[in-house]
């Protein structure tokens, strides 16, 4: 009877373990979890505002990447769109 308990006893034991073993792996998994999106939200608001401190400089670039993009797309347009004359008919002005 006494052999029974002592069985019983460390198959409790060994469970017990196995579930403080398991539970410490997970509350290790979430540290790490929350070490990583803390260390993701502070770049996300490094990079915000940074950002904002330029803004103004930020603003020029993107006005004068759309001011060219326009003057290409303008330019490239009336390209397209002319026909083509013989050196004679540049020369003269397209009079003949």
């Amino acid at each position: 009877m006494a052999s029974i308990a002592l069985d019983a006893a460390e198959r409790t034991a060994g469970t017990g373990s196995a579930v403080v073993h398991s539970a410490a792996g997970r509350v290790q998994a979430g540290r790490q979890a929350v070490t990583a999106a803390s260390g993701k939200a502070v770049v996300f608001a490094k990079t915000a505002w940074t950002s904002i401190a330029h803004r103004k400089l930020l603003a020029a670039g993107v006005s004068a990447g759309l001011s060219a993009f326009g003057a290409t797309s303008y330019l490239a347009g009336r390209r397209a769109g002319r026909r083509t004359h013989g050196p004679i008919t540049r020369l003269t002005g397209g009079r003949i």
